[in-house]
């Protein structure tokens, strides 16, 4: 028998019979008669928060333009695949503190050309299980519906002195919208970073993407690279140079960033079916204001800087994750999602509705951390909201790190808000950051 200690039996949400929850082996890197949910908590938070951001904007390389793969030669509209080249910029998201009167506003900077990116897009049966060795069946691009994708053959690159950049591997899907009058596919995708290359060599670490595309040469993207790195070593020490600016390429759209933390004040519990199975969680978080930005040209090469705000808002939603999942890859998603957001006395400005419709979880080993934690990423179109979010249109991305023993998180939501009337445009950089 093992002497590993078990995770005491959980108290499963009321319902209208008993269930009985299952009692987890855990491994021998927890002492005899620790409380697992809460064994080295304040190491592991800190190490889930030392991640180095990259936020990205990506728009098409006139230099190198996208170049479509048809399924018959001649066919415009009958793609089966892009070979993309696009460029990629600096970019931010400044969020002011809400005030009643004002709600929340941000606004968005896009700047200088930092690094250019090569994949080949391509779409995917609905049930075709992707991995970076397999190739998708041929499959034609369909306008008109919501479509699985895959990237291939993904490999990105800074301009630094060291040519940082990684391979990498993603899946997302479409979302078919009329914006301004034109039809455009507004996209959510997770990025595995699987090598890592330069002063990226040895990190691990997810990109998420939100945006739209118009196949096979308009798109307009954010990419929001998250790299763990434990020991602080892609953390900038010092001031970052100003972007140097140019038109926003998205301009009837903004960004927010805003940092999620665990709620004290509300624990994460767990839910199980009626045969024990964890189904997943029941998840409360608080929102914090967040600026993340970096630089290629610091003192050490390219680095990174993340400032944390007040905050500003809580998420509740119920969770889809089985942390038992032996795969090193398992599908998430999230239902009942709301993101509240209020001043600093408080008082609600308003809600947005959004859930994560795709998502995975990719166990990672972390050093420091008694057992594996999971890079998260998902996506999900926003759903509408009250307040100052009535009507409320757009894509929620997010990009996380989550331990399950000890239970802890530290998770980035992306929010892109389709805004033609800009009630969410700010022309102010937030004073805090």
């Amino acid at each position: 028998m093992s002497n590993a200690p078990m995770l005491p039996r959980l108290s499963p949400p009321h319902s209208g019979q008993h269930i009985s929850a299952p009692v987890i082996p855990l491994p021998p890197t927890f002492p005899p008669d620790v409380d697992p949910a809460t064994y080295r908590l304040e190491t592991v938070t800190h190490l889930l928060k030392q991640a180095a951001y990259f936020p990205i904007f990506s728009i098409a390389n006139p230099q190198s333009p996208n170049t479509p793969i048809l399924l018959l030669p001649g066919v415009p509209f009958l793609i089966t695949a892009v070979e993309v080249n696009e460029q990629l910029h600096r970019f931010e998201a400044h969020v002011q503190q809400p005030t009643l009167n004002a709600g929340v506003r941000a606004s968005n900077h896009v700047g200088e050309t930092v690094a250019h990116v090569h994949i080949r897009w391509t779409p995917i049966p609905e049930h075709f299980a992707a991995t970076p060795d397999r190739m998708p069946p041929t499959t034609v691009l369909n306008p008109f519906c919501s479509q699985r994708f895959a990237m291939l053959d993904g490999r990105f690159t800074f301009d630094d002195k060291a040519q940082s950049g990684f391979k990498g591997f993603g899946t997302g899907r479409t979302f078919p919208v009329q914006e301004g009058g034109k039809r455009r596919l507004r996209i959510g995708a997770v990025i595995d970073i699987l090598e890592g290359f330069g002063q990226l060599q040895g990190l691990g670490g997810t990109v998420v993407v939100n945006g739209y595309i118009e196949p096979p040469q308009g798109l307009a993207l954010n990419l929001l690279v998250r790299l763990m790195d434990p020991t602080g070593r892609l953390t900038a020490t010092s001031a970052l140079m100003p972007l140097q600016e140019i038109p926003d390429p998205d301009p009837d759209a903004v960004f927010m960033f805003f940092l999620g933390e665990v709620d004290p004040e509300q624990s994460v519990t767990l839910n199980f079916a009626p045969d024990g199975r964890i189904l997943g969680s029941q998840v409360h978080e608080l929102l914090r204001l967040v600026h993340i930005g970096f630089d290629l040209h610091t003192p050490k090469g390219l680095h990174s800087r993340t400032s944390a705000g007040p905050i500003v808002g809580a998420v509740s939603a119920t969770l889809a994750f089985n942390p038992l999942d032996p795969r090193p890859v398992s599908p998430i998603r999230t239902t009942n999602g709301v993101f509240t957001f209020f001043d600093s006395d408080r008082r609600v400005i308003g809600t947005v509705q959004s859930n994560m419709v795709e998502g995975r979880a990719l166990r990672t080993t972390l050093e420091g951390a008694p057992m594996p934690v999971f890079r998260f990423g998902g996506f999900g179109p926003i759903l509408g909201g009250t307040g100052q979010f009535g009507g409320a249109d757009g894509m929620m991305s997010m990009n996380s790190a989550i331990s399950v023993f000890p239970r802890t998180l530290s998770n980035l939501y992306i929010f892109r808000f389709y805004d033609p009337a800009r009630k969410l445009h700010d022309t102010l950089r937030a004073a805090w950051s």
